[in-house]
């Protein structure tokens, strides 16, 4: 039997092959290497931009060319900096990309880290493009969160509880040293385990240990924080899926329920989702240029605050609601003004403000779930600063009456001694009395014993609105089988459960470059490369279009379904 015998490695070639030659059609490093071309990279703020410098020394990298090593280096699941460096020197692919050029791996570090603003950039316009092309749809969007492991491990993380409980631990350690010292005295020396000098050493470091714990606390307390790290301070101890402890970052995106493409990616160091809702749709919207769009989250996203925030600013929530609760009510002031065709079907968060406000439900929210009703409350009238003191019923000084609010006098009728009260009373003073302020035929005033003060309580009736929001079952159900993909795929099979970069705005940068990975298998598994290439070649600049005042492009008025059949 005969095996494939394979060429002799001092075979002289003649005529070599091109490298080009070397990475097919369909290969997505070409797609990389035509989307990266067509940036307007000074627009995004890459730092070294400019190919012409007067400064002494050799000619530095383009940024061009570490931004496709990232790209790719990340699509393949490299991201430490020195295995990029090696990648350059033995991957063909990433030789074809950067035209074999071999960056130290110092370089390569330096552009992440001082291009951490741009590499966000970069994914966005990834992402607008993917809706200007018909592929991310801007009507829905998914949003969830989940921890990344920081650059911290768990013993350079500490919290005020920490603190408190190696306190207790250090001070019952001093007293055993102190009990050892006293025996000592009785005892001959050297059948003890430490001498006397020794166990005074071991006192001292603990009290030294005591100071640094206490200082640690005092620290933190007037930086109102109940924790900190010491590697990466931005980062924080939260608790896993697991059910254990990690120090992470709570990363969220939102994703399109449709191509279950990322649209957003937002790095935080809050423990929970809590308050999250508004702030990542915000920005999300903000980058496709749309001003209506419905979000679907859990329940730990339920904010009533948030949840406001969002609807006043063109934002459908479907949070979903706990067990046994079918909607959310939300309560706003009611300001009457007179609203207009106009007004109704606007999106301007003015205009919708002014709606909610005084009853109307906005023609954006037709049929969205969300009713508006205003209804009469009584509330307590609280007198402001500057205007007229609260009334109040005054003990006199001998403590035989109360003078109410009208100047009348209230007798003394008896003593609660189960209560500690002592009650006054005057029917013949409440029956002449025109200011009524009680509901009841005459008002019994009871003081506590030594109090001589009891204010009166005002109640007064005001209208309220009432937004009750309703979830879509439908949208909230399949809520998890959109956002757990994405998560699992940056996590399993592009190694990204963990980060390498310290700092809420590098690891911002970091997650962008994941995202952007993530998003660009995505779309070639759906659409393929040359249809990718093919359409990326029709753009020009279109990253001005993206950036400057998120005009639509007209180019792509068609959809990707029309070319999915055949790439080619």
């Amino acid at each position: 039997m005969r095996y494939i015998a394979g060429m002799n490695r001092g075979q002289i070639i003649l005529f070599p092959e091109k490298l080009d030659d070397l990475v097919s059609d369909d290969n997505p490093v070409r797609f990389i290497d035509e989307f990266i071309n067509l940036l307007d990279l000074v627009m995004l703020g890459f730092a070294n931009v400019k190919p012409y410098s007067s400064a002494p020394g050799a000619p530095s990298y383009s940024p061009e060319i570490l931004l496709k090593l990232y790209v790719y280096g990340y699509f393949k699941k490299i991201r430490s900096s020195r295995k990029l460096m090696e990648m350059c020197r033995t991957n063909i692919e990433a030789m074809w990309l950067l035209g074999r050029l071999m960056p130290d791996f110092r370089t390569i570090a330096d552009f992440r880290k001082d291009n951490k603003s741009a590499l966000k950039k970069v994914f966005k316009a990834f992402v607008r493009v993917c809706a200007e092309l018909g592929i991310y749809k801007t009507e829905v969007g998914v949003q969830d969160g989940s921890k990344f492991r920081a650059n911290n491990s768990k013993d350079n993380n500490v919290t005020i509880s920490k603190l408190e409980k190696k306190l207790e631990i250090a001070d019952e350690r001093i007293n055993k040293y102190l009990e050892e010292m006293d025996k000592l005295d009785n005892e001959e020396r050297d059948s003890q385990k430490y001498t006397i000098e020794e166990l005074n050493e071991k006192i001292e470091e603990l009290r030294a240990r005591k100071d640094e714990y206490n200082s640690l606390i005092d620290e933190m307390k007037e930086e109102g924080v109940t924790q900190k790290s010491f590697t990466d301070p931005d980062s924080r101890l939260m608790k896993t899926s697991n059910g254990g402890f990690n120090v992470c970052y709570n990363v969220q995106i939102v994703v399109d329920p449709e191509s279950h493409l990322i649209g957003a990616i937002e790095v935080t160091s809050q423990g929970n989702d809590t308050g999250l809702l508004s702030p990542v749709v915000a920005g999300l919207k903000e980058n496709l240029g749309i001003d209506v769009m419905e979000v679907v989250a859990d329940n730990g996203y339920e904010s009533k605050d948030d949840m406001l925030e969002c609807l006043m600013n063109g934002t459908i929530p479907h949070v979903t609601p706990k067990h046994g609760v079918e909607s959310y009510e939300l309560e706003l002031e009611y300001n009457e003004a007179e609203i207009t065709d106009e007004m109704l079907s606007s999106t301007n968060p003015e205009d919708i403000k002014a709606c909610l406000e005084a009853g109307v439900v906005p023609e954006i929210y037709a049929d969205k779930g969300i009713d508006v009703s205003v209804d009469e409350v009584e509330v307590e009238d609280v007198p402001s600063d500057d205007g007229d003191a609260p009334l109040c019923f005054t003990l006199t000084e001998d403590g035989s009456a109360v003078i109410c609010p009208d100047g009348s006098t209230l007798n003394k009728v008896s003593v609660l001694h189960n209560k500690g009260k002592t009650r006054f009373t005057s029917k013949s003073a409440c029956r002449a009395c025109t200011d009524k302020c009680t509901t009841s035929a005459f008002k019994q005033v009871d003081l506590r014993d030594g109090q001589t003060v009891l204010y009166l309580k005002r109640f007064r009736k005001i209208k309220r609105v009432t937004v009750r929001i309703t979830p879509d079952k439908v949208k909230t159900k399949n809520r998890k089988c959109v956002v757990e993909h994405p998560f699992g795929t940056m996590k399993r099979s592009l190694d990204g459960s963990y980060v390498l970069l310290i700092g809420t705005e590098k690891v911002g940068a970091e997650l962008s470059l994941l995202g952007l990975a993530y998003n660009i298998r995505r779309v070639i598994n759906m659409v393929g490369t040359r249809w990718l290439i093919a359409k990326m070649r029709e753009i020009c600049t279109f990253t001005v279009c993206l950036f400057s005042e998120y005009t639509k492009l007209n180019t792509f008025s068609y959809s990707y379904s029309e070319y999915y059949c055949d790439p080619a």
